[in-house]
């Protein structure tokens, strides 16, 4: 992401911001330009409108609406021109239009900057905000972090780009203030959920009278976005908002002083962490290059000690490789891929079909090397209602199999328990087969914890081709349980053979 690192150079970087809860996009954007939180604000999730709310705010103008950093700029500077541009068509409907000069929904992103880049040269507004969903989508279909999440990022670095491009031509750059944030991270394939990768955002902040490539050490929320604005603008806050200027990225502040961390840019690599099961290069690279690149293969934390990255390396087996580039004393943020090697699954055959609600992408889906999350509505797992799930896998070729893993999920509150026991067998000619191990109820409860599970089971190295899996389904929701004697469901997700 060369433009957005060329603002951090001119400007701060926090990593240590967190958004709101719920960790989704409505709350989140309304706290960045409403000053305040969900318990203030209202705004509790996404398609908010003044007509459909479930908290009342703390205050709203004549319409319902709680103060935007809109509503105080047209309030104590009323000749002063602002915009909103934006892909998602209820993200509006959080604020007042009548405070904003120009609104202008765009079907995608790029249209959005090649309606906006015009208009601001033109106009020179106090206040432009641009929002882009894209990254979201992506994340939602083919997972947080993963390669095309990564490459839609990339594509915002370019069209962000365009915008600094634009404005240096005009000979306006170097007196706009550059805000970038996020609204939530993710997990796997969504967000929502209480964990600090959901929370957690960054937050950049360039141009004049800012820090320059440095790092603010200080905590961050992204309510802050809104008081920071104000105070750049000049304009005094409401007193509903409960946000600060983020004074640790003014230059002259105590605050300021005390962020002397240089912002070294987080190495990359061109895979994602995951199931494959074939050797694969990998590649650690920094932009710009300059930094020395540091990295262990066995999970722990680079340090200015650990080996030098000098070109690519082939993974041939299940390994953690974690990097983190080095400038002098400062160190950037850790890069993490968890590759994990499996044999190769020719095909798979279930004795009994999931439910058709529950089928996903069919059996295939218990060995396309996805991992479901802990959503059983993602679509990622299949559900047995009352029957066990008995598994025939043929390996592409004979090989040696020393390990079976199958994933499930606890969540007895849907009805969704535990296999009561899980058998595994094989065969070398899929004619007789053996058991290779067996875990029973007892010690499956000793491993259970509510969300995604694992089960393992290893043996000596064997020569195989064929395989069996059973997991037992409990069958009906036992007694004390609020649907008991009711139908109970088996949810398993990915077979994985090492």
């Amino acid at each position: 992401t060369p433009n957005m690192d060329e603002l951090v150079r001119n400007g701060a970087l926090s990593f240590r911001t967190r958004g709101v809860m719920p960790t989704v996009s409505g709350p989140n954007w309304a706290s960045h330009l409403l000053g305040a939180g969900p318990e203030q604000h209202g705004v509790t999730f996404n398609g908010w409108a003044p007509d459909n709310i479930i908290l009342t705010p703390t205050t709203t103008d004549e319409q319902g609406y709680f103060p935007s950093v809109f509503s105080v700029i047209r309030q104590q500077r009323p000749d002063a021109i602002t915009g909103f541009f934006y892909d998602w068509d209820v993200l509006i409907d959080i604020f007042n239009r009548d405070n904003i000069t120009r609104v202008e929904y765009s079907d995608f992103y790029t249209e959005t900057f090649s309606k906006a880049i015009p208009w601001i040269i033109e106009n020179k507004p106090a206040l432009t905000f641009l929002y882009i969903g894209n990254p979201d989508e992506v994340g939602h279909e083919f997972k947080w972090e993963s390669p095309e999440f990564v490459k839609s990022l990339e594509d915002v670095d370019a069209i962000i780009g365009d915008l600094m491009d634009a404005l240096k031509e005009e000979g306006m750059f170097s007196d706009i203030h550059f805000i970038i944030a996020s609204d939530h991270g993710g997990i796997d394939y969504g967000h929502g959920g209480v964990s600090m990768d959901e929370i957690k955002v960054p937050w950049i902040i360039s141009g004049p009278g800012i820090i320059r490539n440095r790092m603010i050490e200080h905590s961050n929320d992204v309510f802050n976005t809104a008081s920071t604005i104000a105070a750049l603008l000049g304009v005094e806050q409401p007193w509903e908002w409960i946000g600060r200027p983020v004074k640790g990225a003014f230059e002259g502040s105590s605050m300021a002083d005390a962020n002397r961390r240089v912002y070294v840019p987080q190495p990359f690599s061109n895979i994602s962490g995951g199931i494959y099961d074939k050797d694969v290069e990998i590649n650690f690279t920094v932009v710009p290059a300059g930094p020395e690149i540091r990295y262990t293969r066995d999970g722990g934390k680079p340090d200015k000690n650990s080996p030098l990255w000098e070109k690519p390396q082939l993974l041939n087996e299940s390994t953690v490789l974690r990097a983190a580039a080095f400038d002098g004393d400062n160190m950037s943020r850790i890069s993490t891929v968890d590759f994990v090697k499996v044999l190769p699954v020719s095909s798979i055959r279930l004795k009994n079909l999931p439910a058709t609600k529950y089928a996903a992408a069919g059996p295939s889906t218990l060995i396309n090397r996805q991992m479901a999350s802990t959503d059983f509505l993602d679509g990622k797992w299949l559900g047995f209602e009352s029957t066990d799930l008995v598994a025939t896998l043929t390996l592409a070729k004979t090989r040696e199999v020393s390990s079976i893993m199958l994933g499930y999920l606890y969540n007895p509150n849907s009805w969704i328990f535990e296999p009561q026991s899980f058998i595994v067998s094989g065969s070398p000619d899929g004619r007789e087969y053996f058991e290779l191990g067996r875990m029973d109820k007892t010690t499956i409860e000793q491993f259970k914890n509510s969300g995604r599970n694992n089960l393992r089971i290893s043996f000596a190295p064997i020569q195989l081709r064929y395989l069996k899996i059973h997991a037992e389904n409990i069958g009906i929701c036992p007694p004390g349980h609020s649907g008991e004697g009711e139908p109970a469901w088996l949810f398993v997700d990915e077979i994985l053979v090492k």
